[in-house]
C-alpha cells in the first residue's frame, strides 16, 4: 500500500512544483517524474477518459467539507485521481483536501483535490482529481512508533500533582 501511496505522492509532487509554484525541475526531477508516469500509467482500460491506470484500493479516508470533515472509503485510486465512496459526495468543482492514512507505515499523506464527477445513483461516490501540493508527514512522533506524549482526555486540570 505505501509503494502506491509513496508513488503517487511523489509524482503529483514533482507535477505540482512545475504546475502550481513556477519552480522548473531539474534533469533528475524530470527523469524521475517520467518514470513514475510510466509506472503510474499501466494497463489503462479507457484512455479517453484517464491517463493513467487506477488500482482498487479499499482504504479509509478524511476529507474537508465546508464546516468541517467527512469519512470515506477509497474504492479505486490512480496517479490522476481517486474514487471516494461517501455518505456525503460534494458538489462537482468543489475543492477538497483528502487525507489518508497509512497506519502500518506510520504515513499519512494530504492531497489537495478538485470534484470531478458525483454518482447520482446507485453507491454514493465522488471522483477527486488530485489537484495541488500534496504533504506527506509522520504519524508517530519519533522512529519508536510510541506517540510522545500520553493524550489526555477530560477537563484539564488546574493543580499539579506532587509525588
Amino acid at each position: 500500500m505505501r509503494n502506491l501511496l509513496e508513488m503517487i505522492y511523489e509524482y503529483q509532487l514533482l507535477s505540482s512544483k512545475e504546475r502550481h509554484l513556477d519552480i522548473p525541475l531539474d534533469d533528475d526531477e524530470r527523469v524521475r517524474r517520467m518514470g513514475l508516469h510510466r509506472l503510474l500509467m499501466g494497463e489503462v482500460p479507457d484512455a479517453r477518459r484517464r491517463r493513467l491506470a487506477r488500482v482498487a484500493l479499499p482504504m479509509r479516508v478524511q476529507f474537508t467539507r465546508a464546516g468541517g470533515f467527512e469519512l470515506g472509503e477509497i474504492r479505486d485510486l490512480g496517479g490522476g485521481g481517486v474514487c471516494v465512496q461517501t455518505s456525503a459526495p460534494q458538489d462537482p468543482g468543489t475543492r477538497v483536501v483528502l487525507r489518508v492514512e497509512a497506519p502500518d507505515d506510520g504515513v499519512e499523506y494530504v492531497f489537495p483535490c478538485r470534484v470531478v464527477w458525483r454518482s447520482s445513483h446507485g453507491p454514493r461516490r465522488m471522483g477527486l482529481a488530485f489537484d495541488g501540493v500534496p504533504h506527506q508527514s509522520e504519524l508517530y512522533g519519533d522512529e519508536s512508533g510510541v506517540w510522545r506524549r500520553t493524550p489526555r482526555f477530560g477537563a484539564v486540570r488546574d493543580t499539579s500533582h506532587v509525588a
